[in-house]
Order: C-alpha cells, then sequence, then structure tokens
C-alpha cells in the first residue's frame, strides 16, 4: 500500500515538474484521449490537495474598448495536509505579474494554463493563510457564449458597451486566477470589486454591499457571495442596467427578488415577474426551500443566452416564450414558460446548491435542473401536461457517448445529460409508482446535499437508500452505457412473454402494462424470459419508462 502511494506521488511530481519545462497548446486540450495536462487541470492532484479554499476577494479593472483587464485575487486557503507546491490556474494570454503572501514576493512558473507556487506549502496542517495574485491582459474573447465561454464584449441595440462572462466547462481561469476545480468551493464565499465608467452599471452575483469612486470617471462596484460558490458561477456584468425589484414570502423568510433589465427593457422585465414568483413558490414546494436567501435571487439581463450563475442568473431568453421562442419538446407544452427563467433557476437548487465534484457528473446538474422544467409544467398545468413535455424531449437525446465516462481531465459531458438524465429521474420515478414519495426523496436530497459538492455514486445510493428499491443495474445502464433497454415480448392474448435485451449483465427492472379494463400491471423482468398470464387482455405499454419495445411474432 505505501508503496502504491509513493509510485502515485511519484507520477504527479513528474507530472508536475516536467510541466515546467515544456509549453502547452491549450486549443489541443479535451480534444480526443485525456492528456496528462488534462489531468492537471481536472484532477486533485498534490498541487491542490492540501489546501482548502476559504475565500476569494476578486478586484478587476475591464478596459472595454480594448478588452482587456487587469485584476487582483486574494486566496484565503486552510492548510489541510502536509505539500510542498501550489498550482493556480489561469488561462493564456493572461499573465501574472507578480504573487505576494504577506508582504514578501513569492517565486512562481507560469506555463500554459497553470501557475506553480514554491515554498506555499509549508504551513502548519489546519494554519489559516493567504495569498495574491495580480494579473493582466486580453482574456479569450467568448465566440459563442455560453457554449464557446470567455468574456463577451458585446454591445447593446443603441451600440452601448455590454459585457458579460460564461465558463462553465472552459473555468473561471479564463478570465481570473484561483483553483478551478469543482469540488473545493470557497466556504466563506466571494467578494467582487468592479471599477468601470461612471455611466455604467456592474452587476454580480449576491448582494450590493456599496458603490465608491474608483478613480477619475469611475466607479468601484462591490458585490459580496456569503455562502459556497462554484468559480464557474462567479459572474461580471457590464452594462446601462435599470433593476426592479418584488419581495418574496418563502419557506425562509423574506426574499428580495430582483431583475437587472437593459434601461430600455424595464417594461418587459416587469412582465416576467409573475413567472418568476409562480417558480419560487413551485420550487419551493416541490424541492425545498430556495437555497440562497442570504445572497438574493436575481436575474442580470446579458447578451448570450443564460447560466446559471448563483444568486445572479444570467438571462438572455429576450423575454419570449419556450426555448428562444420555441419548444424543445415539440409538444407545445413548453411554450408554456420561459425557458430560460425556469432552467438557470432551477439550477439554484441542483447545480448550485448541490455541486457535483468533477464536471464527469454533469447529469446531476442537468439531468435533475432539466426534470425541474417538467416540475414546473406539473405545478403550472398538471401532470398530464408534465409526463407529456418530459417524454417529448426524448427525440432530442443521441445516445452517442455515455453520460459518465472519464473522472478528473475536465471531461466535457455530452449533451445527453440534460434530456436523457431526465428521462432516467422520470423513470425512476414512474417505477417507485408513488408521486408523495418521490416528491419526499428530492427533498430529502436537497436537504441531505444542500451547498455541498457530491459525486454521482453518492446521489445513485442515496436515492437506492431512499427508495428502498434495486436501482444500481438502471443507473449503471442509463449512466454508463448508450444502450437504452428493449423489452422483447410475446403476446397470445391473456399469456405473455417478457424479457429484457441490449442491457448489461443482471439488469432488472419492472415494466408497466397497461390492460384493456383499464387496469395497470407491474411485473418484474430481468434478462431472462418470464412468463404471466393475464386476467384481462394487455393493450399498451405505459409510455412514462424510458426504453424500447419489440413484439416478438
Amino acid at each position: 500500500m505505501n508503496f502504491l502511494k509513493k509510485q502515485s506521488e511519484i507520477v504527479v511530481f513528474l507530472l508536475l515538474t516536467a510541466f515546467l519545462w515544456f509549453p502547452i497548446d491549450i486549443a489541443a486540450q479535451n480534444v480526443g484521449m485525456p492528456t496528462s495536462m488534462d489531468s492537471l487541470a481536472g484532477s486533485n492532484h498534490s498541487g491542490r490537495n492540501w489546501w482548502d479554499v476559504m475565500h476569494y476577494t476578486l478586484r478587476v479593472v475591464p478596459d472595454i474598448e480594448n478588452k482587456s483587464l487587469q485584476g487582483q485575487v486574494r486566496i484565503k486557503y486552510k492548510v489541510t495536509a502536509e505539500g510542498k507546491q501550489m498550482m493556480i490556474d489561469l488561462q493564456r494570454p493572461l499573465v501574472i505579474s507578480k504573487i505576494v503572501s504577506g508582504k514578501e514576493n513569492v517565486p512562481y512558473e507560469q506555463k500554459g494554463r497553470f501557475c506553480f507556487i514554491g515554498k506555499n506549502g509549508k504551513g502548519k496542517v489546519g494554519q489559516l493563510d493567504s495569498i495574491d495574485i495580480y494579473y493582466s491582459g486580453k482574456p479569450k474573447i467568448a465566440v459563442r457564449p455560453p457554449w464557446d465561454g470567455g468574456i463577451d464584449w458585446n454591445q447593446d441595440e443603441k451600440g452601448r458597451p455590454w459585457v458579460s462572462t460564461a465558463c462553465q466547462g472552459i473555468g473561471a481561469s479564463i478570465w481570473w486566477p484561483c483553483k478551478d476545480i469543482q469540488s473545493d468551493e470557497p466556504d466563506n464565499g466571494v467578494d467582487m470589486y468592479y471599477t468601470i465608467p461612471d455611466e455604467l452599471s456592474a452587476i454580480a452575483n449576491g448582494k450590493l454591499i456599496d458603490k465608491k469612486p474608483g478613480g477619475k470617471g469611475l466607479t468601484t462596484w462591490h458585490w459580496r457571495v456569503t455562502q459556497p460558490i462554484s468559480n464557474y458561477n462567479v459572474s461580471m456584468n457590464i452594462g446601462y442596467y435599470s433593476d426592479i425589484f418584488q419581495d418574496f414570502t418563502g419557506q425562509k423568510g423574506n426574499l428580495k427578488v430582483e431583475f437587472y433589465v437593459l434601461d430600455y427593457n424595464v417594461d418587459k422585465g416587469k412582465k416576467l415577474f409573475p413567472e418568476i414568483i409562480s417558480m419560487l413558490q413551485c420550487f419551493e414546494e416541490k424541492v425545498g426551500p430556495y437555497p440562497f436567501y442570504e445572497d438574493g435571487y436575481k436575474m442580470i439581463e446579458t447578451a448570450h443566452l443564460g447560466m446559471e450563475h448563483q444568486s445572479g442568473i444570467a438571462y438572455g431568453n429576450k423575454f419570449l416564450r419556450g426555448y428562444k421562442g420555441s419548444d424543445r419538446s415539440e409538444t407545445g407544452v413548453g411554450l408554456g414558460w420561459d425557458f430560460i427563467l425556469i432552467h438557470e433557476s432551477g439550477h439554484e437548487w441542483v447545480g448550485n446548491s448541490i455541486t457535483s465534484a468533477d464536471i464527469n457528473d454533469g447529469w446531476i446538474h442537468e439531468g435533475f435542473t432539466t426534470y425541474m422544467e417538467t416540475i414546473y409544467t406539473e405545478c403550472l398545468s398538471g401532470l398530464d401536461a408534465a409526463k407529456k413535455y418530459v417524454i417529448g424531449q426524448r427525440h432530442i437525446i443521441t445516445n452517442k457517448v455515455p453520460l459518465i465516462n472519464q473522472y478528473g481531465v475536465n471531461f466535457d459531458a455530452p449533451g445527453d445529460i440534460y434530456d436523457k438524465g431526465a428521462s432516467l429521474i422520470h423513470t425512476i420515478r414512474t417505477i417507485m409508482d408513488d408521486d408523495r414519495k418521490f416528491y419526499q426523496v428530492l427533498q430529502a436530497m436537497a436537504k441531505k446535499y444542500y451547498h455541498s459538492t457530491v459525486t454521482s455514486e453518492e446521489v445513485e445510493n442515496f436515492w437506492i437508500q431512499q427508495t428502498g428499491l434495486p436501482l444500481k443495474p438502471i443507473f449503471d445502464q442509463y449512466l454508463r452505457t448508450t444502450q437504452i433497454p428493449t423489452l422483447e415480448y410475446t403476446n397470445n392474448g391473456t399469456n405473455m412473454s417478457l424479457r429484457w435485451t441490449n442491457v448489461i449483465s443482471g439488469f432488472e427492472m419492472p415494466c408497466l402494462l397497461l390492460l384493456k379494463d383499464g387496469s395497470r400491471k407491474w411485473v418484474k423482468v430481468t434478462e431472462q424470459p418470464v412468463s404471466i398470464k393475464l386476467d384481462t387482455a394487455f393493450d399498451r405499454w405505459d409510455p412514462n419508462m424510458y426504453c424500447h419495445y419489440k413484439e416478438i411474432k
């Protein structure tokens, strides 16, 4: 055991030290097979695992005309184990000018997206310490935000500056230095100081603490998040904003609900408030209290489509119904509400409060949140409409890549984590056959993993334990393969034979038969044929199970 541990430490050491001598092509990352550089970016190795981020203070002065910025980040951290070297992420072309610990400059080496800091792992276990990182440059311009992230240097309809950030997947280090890994959120939140021209507004996560003069013709906006937050959720939004607000009385008291819109969209923004309140009421009833009362609820209008920026949801759906005016489910049901408002707000419960420790488990974020669209539809239009919506989404699923792949390499999860993830959850709900129990488990999950990072294994085991059902082969089938179970059956009136095909070894999942007299019958089915005799002739299969059916003549 000690030999293996030592071997592992040597491998990481070689990766870290060898990297100092070889440049890295950032564009080559996450293309094809993972590289050692992907492991450095995506794993909790010896440059990261001995220190725990407690708080970030981020100070940024953007130069909008030149699409550049200069900044300073103070990282407060706790020493949790012995360590020799600290690694910070900051992606080129941004450059670090100096790093200070206390009053002393600290030696460092910046190569590619990684900065290795020497002599900073000498603190005692339990000790609190901090470093200040000074940097500047022209950050990556977002080409197709939010999917191809970076900074979106845009203009509004009047040709005025309109700037926002979007960096999920590519990482917050695209515009500020940090420990760019989802498993370590700052326990005590983030303070953000953005210094911009007086005539503009800088809007960010959390609550506005103050606005102060930041130099000739400049104002510094100070925003504060007090709760743990993923780095990619920290945002900067600059424009000619107006604030619309309303109080909401929820399960944890009064919540100030805000919507920062461009100054000429105030009337459009006001029309969305009934839906914002309706969404909060629905999700609090079905999933649990809004998770960030301390930091408020806010939407911020952006030029890009939207992102789940915690307590500062980016909204760019242009005040249209559905998804940019269309219905992803192609049923008409999805036109009953604003997709970005509902989906991105749903992430406050799953994605922001409950966060996957590795982006490879992104199905937790997107599967549950996509299913929250179904939950909102249920609140708004009833269970039949909700079922119609989630079933309609299945046409989007491609099944080209499993939802879960390789850990520790910043694996870019497939788009199926949204709709296939939601169909998995709906299938489990159908198998439970108890809506009250389903919502109890969902609420228990929100409570147990409140403000926590989790793994897929933890979430899977939680649902297995809470439901008392043998869900492991179902999770393995839908998360770790691209195969969709096919139920082969013979039908001779009231005599049927059933078995699952196109499944993993040991797969079992009950199926639901709808009979001609209007009754239902559950049957436990495995890979082995099971024969059943019915009192009433078979009519059809329940469509809520995400699987295929094949009759054998």
